[in-house]
């Protein structure tokens, strides 16, 4: 049970090296200006792989539930799915429902483990195995596999890697639950945190951060909503940019740079330095590009 290209590498994994006998994942969207229905990554792979794929609302009418009776699995595995799996469900396998998440839980549970990991500034991440109960991510852990979180490293970096790092914990898990092997941990409830979906408001820059607060939510928030300021009625994206520490007396927000660069005066003594950006409607530019058709000038205040 999977949706998006996330879910794709342990898909093919146990396409593989099991015998898959039902794909879930959720119906086609429709999307862009021309409202095209749009097939989800894992529907996609599964008629091109020809194995046999459902695509249910959600799971509250008899039908989905005798279906699932019928195919009769030994095991369900859960990646980036999106629909709420019953708890009845989840007692139909003779292995029960493991899921794969993209956090080193109790660490990130929810919608968001990924960005919310950058945004923290984390330096490490990974996959949790854990079999799956009525609460959100909550379940008992089997396996776990780490990555490093390097400065460098953003949501879309970091999504590629994760994706097939889960691939590999599932798989691993799954062989531990044939040989017996696999062990449960109970998650530590005071060691949680919660990943909250993401909304746009959160992409709107504030200057009163120091400047590393704000790289590591542009680095999180690349896919959506982005990072983005207000100037002169314009709403400009940032697409790139650099922290450094520097002291200064300016109030945060305050131009100081308009060179190569556009450098913006953060809290505790820091600037952030935007290297490249983006006018909504327009292309992606360098900031020297974008100075030359702009008038920012050193001293104003960005507010």
């Amino acid at each position: 049970m999977g949706t998006p290209e996330f879910a794709v590498p342990t898909l093919d994994l146990l396409n593989k090296n099991y015998n898959v006998i039902g794909v879930f994942t959720q119906p086609s969207r429709r999307s862009g200006r021309g409202m095209k229905e749009i097939k989800s990554s894992i529907q996609q792979y599964s008629e091109k792989n020809k194995l046999n794929f459902f695509t249910p609302h959600n799971f509250k009418n008899d039908e989905t539930l005798t279906l699932l009776k019928t195919l009769d699995p030994d095991l369900i595995v859960v990646v980036a799915y999106g629909i709420l799996i019953p708890e009845m469900i989840l007692k139909i396998p003779s292995y029960g429902c493991i899921n794969g998440h993209a956090s080193l839980l109790p660490k990130w549970r929810g919608a968001a483990p990924i960005q919310r990991a950058i945004e923290a500034g984390d330096i490490k991440t990974g996959c949790t195995s854990m079999l799956m109960e009525k609460g959100l991510d909550t379940g008992p852990m089997i396996h776990k596999k780490e990555i490093l979180i390097n400065m460098e490293d953003d949501v879309i970096d970091l999504y590629k890697s994760l994706s097939l790092l889960t691939a590999e914990c599932l798989d691993e898990t799954i062989q531990k639950l044939i040989s017996g092997d696999a062990k449960q941990t109970p998650q530590n409830n005071l060691e949680a945190s919660y990943a909250h979906k993401l909304s746009k408001e959160e992409g709107l820059i504030n200057w009163n951060n120091n400047s590393l607060d704000i790289f590591n939510k542009m680095r999180a928030f690349k896919i959506f909503p982005g990072t983005y300021f207000h100037y002169k009625n314009d709403k400009i994206n940032i697409i790139d940019g650099s922290p450094f520490k520097k002291k200064h007396n300016k109030n945060p927000g305050t131009i100081l740079t308009t060179s190569d660069n556009i450098q913006i005066a953060c809290s505790k003594d820091t600037i952030f330095q935007i290297n490249s950006l983006k006018k909504s409607g327009k292309k992606s530019m360098s900031a020297k590009e974008f100075l030359n058709g702009n008038n920012l000038n050193v001293g104003e205040v960005i507010d």
